[in-house]
């Protein structure tokens, strides 16, 4: 989403080499020669020979120009002293003009809330100055902000009224930026055809106005909308085209079209290529300090990995991916945030129980072990407290607990009757393992706690690390006591699942195993809970799914 500088009638009375000034720096920004600008910008706001309201216009581009660059420090000090100037020289016009671009600057590092509300002091000042160029184009930045939170009608309505507005100033460039906009809001609510109708108008107008900056923009969302409409050849030509440009300065799009020709060779199953440019992607996110972009290629990079069977990456771009989203609900990017993690979190949990499943298929006698703990330990948990943010991730905890049995060969696992000294050394090293495994991923919550404590006992006698009582970790005591009920009541080679009163007095009489305050709490719930076809609390319904595996 390209937010677009505001417009600036010059005075009749500006002298033709002031006004020659003034069209260098505006040429440079159509070819996206920023840099050019902010100096053409700096020359003409300490210019004598200028007018005063030049000068107060040559502040705000130049905050645009600096925010172009991502410099949004300089940019903020510049158009807070183009409104102090504006304000002392008595022109509204100018004030709602400068808080139009400070507006953009809060938009574009995310605090969405506070750019609505200086839009709409802006609006206001425009409206007290019959400002209607001006009033469009804040309608234009309200709808990029409705688009953003997910608010697609709002955000469409804003558009048309912008675009109504320069229509009839007859302002075709600004009209062709709004139907860039619009076009976006057609392709999040799947309405491709208006998309595609909508670029088009826009690229004529563009080309007509000579924009080749904001055309450019323009071609790189097409790639998008290609992709959407899976027209691959179309997207990776556009792509192609793009990246074989020469440009002075490295455009803000060009980390956009990496990702872009990433996802269209993961579809295609190159997955050599897609890594590739994928990882472009990332590099140039990082370089220009592009926090949802990073955000969105390390999800398609979880994806690729996904599709490759690479857990441990997926693993680990899922969780950069999450993260650098929770950073940008923080600034309030609220739902499109809460969209992508949703989408995120439902991976998570499909990869988990994937792994869990390549864990169990090993062992002919643990089937839907992960699974049944999973749904028990989340049971306990939630009695002990634990919010639903904490109960996802100890889910997922949860059905990776025993991902270290992958170093425990077959025959091992499925041995019918008593482990040789050996073998038990072996099985032992399973936490270890499972934790190694994952060393370099950064789970939130315990989740490593759950990998290496689980076989941990209350009188300290457990392993690996002998912990006892409460310096046990509170998830893997809990997943403790839902793991050793499930393997009671679960049938092996060598002996029959067990009822729930027989594996209760078991537990019970296991002294020194179990946090005795967490048995007693599961074990009453157990006795009456129809397993496996129990009734589940509401905000628990999520963990009985495929409990009877």
């Amino acid at each position: 989403m390209t937010n677009r500088r505001p417009t600036f009638e010059l005075k009749a009375a500006e002298s033709s080499a002031i006004k020659e000034t003034i069209e260098r720096a505006k040429h440079a920004e159509r070819e996206g020669h920023w840099a050019e600008a902010c100096a053409i910008y700096e020359q003409l706001v300490r210019d004598p020979a200028a007018h005063a309201n030049t000068r107060l216009a040559a502040l705000r581009w130049l905050g645009r120009a600096y925010l172009e660059q991502g410099n949004r420090g300089a940019a903020l000090d510049v158009l807070e002293a183009a409104v102090a100037s504006a304000d002392r020289a008595g022109s509204p016009p100018a004030v709602a003009q400068a808080l139009n671009v400070i507006g953009i600057v809060y938009q574009m590092g995310g605090d969405l809330d506070q750019a609505a509300t200086i839009y709409q002091a802006a609006r206001d000042k425009a409206e007290l100055a019959g400002d209607g160029a001006l009033i469009a184009m804040i309608d234009q930045n309200l709808g990029t902000v409705a688009i953003i939170r997910g608010d697609l009608r709002a955000a469409l309505e804003a558009f048309r009224l912008s675009q109504l507005g320069y229509q009839t100033l007859g302002m075709r460039n600004h009209e062709a930026q709004v139907l860039n906009n619009m076009a976006l809001a057609y392709m999040e609510l799947g309405q491709l055809e208006d998309a595609e109708a909508a670029y088009d108008l826009a690229a004529r107008g563009f080309e007509q106005e000579g924009d080749r900056a904001r055309r450019l923009d323009l071609s790189v969302n097409m790639v998008q909308l290609y992709i959407a409409g899976r027209r691959y050849d179309e997207a990776l030509a556009q792509c192609e085209e793009l990246l074989a440009l020469q440009t002075d300065d490295v455009p803000q799009w060009r980390g956009e079209v990496f990702r872009h020709v990433g996802v269209i060779a993961r579809e295609r199953a190159d997955f050599g290529k897609a890594s590739d440019y994928l990882l472009r992607a990332e590099r140039h996110a990082v370089d220009v300090g592009d926090l949802l972009l990073r955000a969105d290629v390390a999800e398609q990079l979880a994806e690729l990995y996904w599709a490759q069977k690479r857990h441990r990456e997926m693993l680990q771009s899922l969780n950069e991916s999450h993260s650098l989203y929770s950073q940008l609900k923080a600034q309030h990017r609220v739902a499109q945030v809460e969209k992508r993690n949703g989408a995120l979190e439902a991976r998570f949990l499909e990869m988990a129980k994937q792994w869990g499943d390549s864990i169990e298929s090993k062992d002919r006698y643990t089937q839907g072990h992960c699974e049944r703990v999973a749904f028990f330990s989340c049971v306990l948990a939630d009695s002990a407290g634990f919010n639903s943010r904490s109960l996802f991730w100890f889910r997922i905890g949860a059905l990776l607990h025993d991902i270290g049995k992958i170093i425990v060969p077959t025959d091992v696992l499925n041995k019918p009757g008593k482990l040789t000294d050996e073998e038990w050394a072996i099985m032992k090293r399973h936490p270890e393992a499972g934790l190694e495994l994952v060393a370099d991923i950064d789970f939130p919550g315990d989740i490593r706690a759950i990998i290496r404590n689980h076989h941990e006992r209350w009188d300290g006698t457990g392993y690996p690390d002998r912990l006892a009582g409460e310096g046990i970790p509170l998830a893997a005591r809990i997943l403790c006591v839902a793991d050793v009920y499930d393997a009671l009541t679960t049938t092996r080679s060598y002996r029959a699942g067990m009822t729930h009163a027989r594996a209760a007095e078991i537990m019970r009489g296991s002294a020194g195993q179990f946090d005795p305050h967490l048995l007693d709490i599961f074990l009453d719930w157990a006795e009456t809970a129809d397993i496996p076809g129990r009734s589940t609390p509401q905000r628990l319904a999520i963990f009985a799914s495929s409990v009877d595996s």
